[in-house]
């Protein structure tokens, strides 16, 4: 990935997610936990941890592979709460296809796994 600022201006750079690497079917990224992530209850809202996963994986399906690579399902298992520190994604595909994949997140939080998300894409250019 030659541009390394692609996310300026967007969502992911409003809430601060970082994407650390993109490689052929692999994706890093990571995001420092602030209190404008947390729901009332403390906790980072559910909502900014799909938004990693999709993200995450929907840029590494994009720069990596051909066509434009759009999100079209997200199943995200939240496994352990929240509330400081910084939050890894670390995704790989499961079936890349010339029309749909399917890809695999894990979350981790202080080295702990605090959720999973399966993220199904389309390819809008097919």
């Amino acid at each position: 990935m030659e541009n390394k600022n692609f996310l300026e201006g967007t969502f992911d750079d409003f809430i601060n997610h970082e994407i650390l690497e993109i490689s052929e079917n692999y994706i890093k990224s990571s995001l420092v936990v602030e209190d404008y992530h947390k729901q009332p209850m403390g906790m980072v809202h559910g909502g900014v941890i799909d938004t990693m996963a999709e993200a995450s994986i929907s840029y590494a399906a994009y720069y990596t592979q051909e066509g434009t690579w759009v999100g079209v399902n997200n199943n995200t298992d939240f496994i352990k709460a929240v509330t400081e520190g910084t939050i890894i994604c670390e995704a790989t595909p499961i079936k890349l296809g010339k029309r749909s994949q399917i890809w695999e997140a894990i979350l981790s939080n202080n080295d702990e796994v605090c959720a999973r998300s399966t993220v199904r894409l389309t390819n809008i250019d097919k």
